[in-house]
């Protein structure tokens, strides 16, 4: 029976040969990742027969890595049960394009749906490229690299030592102030920063700094794995013309006279969805764009060859459409609204403000893909606009689903989201096979109605929530 240990500095350290012999060029499999979203993503280990496999909460449920060492195959039909006998959902991530292919030519794993998300693939160049930013492609870093030397003098970039504490403190402080609105994720990344720097030596991570008369105005910390120069962290005052790329090439030059020998790239992790990150990331022209899936092994999604159009006396239920994304926004920025449904778009480390029409629809449809959910429109005619969502998600080995319902605030009370909760406890249970569930908060009594209005009996309770399910015919 396996057993996952929580994150804990000397259970990283003892997987991190695991990881440097993996050497996947993911930067999810690094111990600064793992370090800086720790909390966020509730990661663990598991060690079993010199074999290793990293758990992370990814989208609100457990996702694993694939296994690492020497007995993966035997790792893989231990997950197998260890899903079961925790009515856990059998999900993988991050899972590399040729990890991919080798999940999906394992009979195991055939009815399979998997994803990636674009926010959160990573960014490859070549480390010889960054050394010189030779040639005509690069002539915009070196002109500004070129402005930050005739403005500010040559570069002073070395590495940090511990008398460097305060200063670094002060930086990211006039940091802050240069960034006064930010977002959950880079609230969180600022925090995690900080505590990287009290951790980074006994990980095996450099980190460096760039002074000006004698201030830190740039910081950057970064960790080998096989032939790869992984940077977490790059920091820098914009009151400085030029700053980014010249820190960037300092750090790698100062990495590559450390080390003494060549590597073949430079992974600067994901935008994170900023279009401003993404459009300089990409300016720095990448190698290789490595896409991470999200893989949902036996997700009921498999069985939806199309989506049907299920019709009740007043009300509509069908797939999502381009149309529907004006609505689909309302839907998820109405704080209010959302205050039972559990949600707060501002809280959602997952969001890069600012959150547009695409932002709530693409993700939605990222589940979809992954086979994470199965997400239902409601309308009041067939080609009438969405008033509100169904959603089949929180899917688990022993073939459960649980089921969700929420309408914008000119619909509530009028019975829509009864007749929507029946119709598709009916379509799940005849046409996918499952077993229907369903939760609410104490105080949301007219949704604990609505739940038990559709013949589902309680099944407990806790500090939060209500737990329905639907009995089997």
């Amino acid at each position: 029976m396996l057993e996952f240990e929580p994150y804990s500095l000397d259970a990283l350290n003892r997987a991190l040969p695991y990881i440097h012999k993996n050497a996947a060029l993911a930067s999810d499999y690094s111990a600064g990742y793992l370090f800086m979203w720790q909390k966020s993503n509730a990661v663990s280990f598991c060690f079993w027969k010199n074999t290793c496999v990293i758990r992370q909460t990814i989208g609100e449920q457990a996702a694993f890595s694939w296994p690492m060492g020497e007995h993966p195959d035997e790792m893989l039909d231990e997950l197998l049960v260890y899903v079961k006998e925790h009515q856990l959902a059998l999900r993988f991530y991050p899972i590399t394009e040729d990890q991919l292919t080798t999940l999906r030519q394992d009979s195991r794993f055939s009815q399979s749906l998997g994803a990636y998300d674009r926010r959160w693939s990573d960014y490859l160049y070549s480390f010889e490229d960054v050394l010189t930013f030779r040639g005509r492609k690069y002539s915009g870093q070196r002109n500004h690299i070129n402005k930050f030397r005739r403005l500010y003098g040559e570069p002073q970039i070395r590495f940090i030592t511990p008398a460097d504490h305060a200063g670094i403190h002060t930086f990211l402080t006039s940091y802050s102030q240069e960034h006064p609105s930010r977002s959950a994720l880079e609230e969180l990344e600022l925090t995690q920063t900080l505590n990287l720097l009290e951790v980074y030596e006994p990980l095996g991570l450099f980190a460096a700094c760039m002074e000006y008369n004698h201030t830190i105005i740039a910081l950057s910390i970064g960790e080998l794995i096989g032939d790869t120069l992984i940077i977490h962290v790059e920091k820098a005052l914009t009151s400085f013309d030029g700053i980014y790329p010249t820190m960037y090439q300092g750090f790698v030059q100062l990495v590559a006279s450390q080390i003494g020998y060549p590597l073949r790239y430079v992974n600067r992790e994901d935008d994170a969805g900023d279009s401003g990150l993404r459009t300089s990331k990409m300016q720095y022209h990448p190698v290789e764009m490595i896409h991470k899936y999200l893989v949902h092994v036996h997700s009921p999604g498999v069985l939806l060859k199309e989506y049907p159009v299920l019709k009740g006396d007043s009300l509509f239920i069908t797939g999502f459409r381009d149309t529907d994304k004006q609505n689909y926004f309302a839907l998820n920025t109405d704080i209010e609204n959302n205050r039972f449904w559990g949600y707060d778009y501002r809280e959602d480390i997952g969001i890069t403000p600012p959150a547009d029409e695409d932002t709530f629809f693409d993700a939605a449809w990222h589940d979809m893909q992954a086979g994470d959910s199965i997400n239902f429109a409601l309308r009041l005619r067939e080609d009438g606009e969405m008033i509100g969502e169904g959603i089949l998600w929180n899917f688990k080995e022993n073939h459960t689903a649980e089921l969700g319902c929420r309408l914008l605030p000119g619909y509530h009370g009028r019975g829509y989201g009864k007749l929507a909760f029946g119709l598709l406890t009916q379509f799940a249970e005849t046409q996918l096979h499952l077993r229907v569930v369903a939760r609410c908060y104490h105080q949301n009594l007219p949704s604990s109605r609505m739940i038990t209005a559709n013949g589902f009996q309680k099944t407990g309770e806790d500090e939060t929530f209500f737990y329905f399910e639907h009995p089997t015919a």
